[in-house]
């Protein structure tokens, strides 16, 4: 109890660290373009030939078939949800992972290795998209982390109710 019987009050919380705004701006951005594009995806290409080299496109530039439109459903799903995870680290993982995973994408496209999706051709303009998309996402995830870990380093230790330890409890963390 404080001064005169009266409930000790309650330390403000800290704001939540930096770089959940951007993580999750960005995997809902890029994950709501992706799921678009499955959906759209499908109206051209209709639901036969599961890996077939199709003649369909999307815009008359992006070569589908049914199962890169599944990727790209299943993808864009994916970030819509980590956009919603309640711990924003996940969100940047996930994020950095759908990066890497497209510029792969992008680097076996130039190389010809993509037929599976129906790309043919290395300088394919889906294989730029997958480039530009994958760079989009990677760097969105490593710069909402690191600041992050700016935001967490300047930030003074926190007890059990949000507000900061006495000096003792902080000198017992350094040894």
């Amino acid at each position: 109890m404080g001064a005169g019987g009266a409930p000790p009050a309650r330390r403000a919380r800290m704001a939540p660290p930096s770089g959940g705004g951007l993580a999750r701006g960005g995997a809902l951005l890029v994950g709501a373009g992706y799921l678009v594009a499955g959906l759209i995806g499908f109206i051209a290409t209709g639901f036969t030939g599961f890996v077939a080299d199709t003649e369909e496109q999307f815009l008359g530039f992006f070569d589908l078939n049914i199962f890169h439109n599944i990727v790209h459903l299943a993808i864009g799903a994916g970030l819509l949800l980590a956009s919603r995870v309640r711990d924003v680290t996940v969100t940047q993982g996930v994020l950095i992972g759908v990066g890497l995973f497209y510029i792969l994408a992008a680097l076996l496209g130039f190389l010809d290795e993509l037929q599976i999706i129906s790309i043919n051709w290395g300088l394919s303009i889906d294989n730029f998209f997958h480039l530009a998309t994958g760079l989009l996402a990677f760097l969105l995830g490593v710069i909402a982390a690191r600041q992050q870990d700016r935001a967490l380093a300047s930030a003074p230790p926190t007890g059990p109710d949000g507000g900061p330890l006495p000096i003792e409890e902080r000198r017992g963390m350094w040894a």
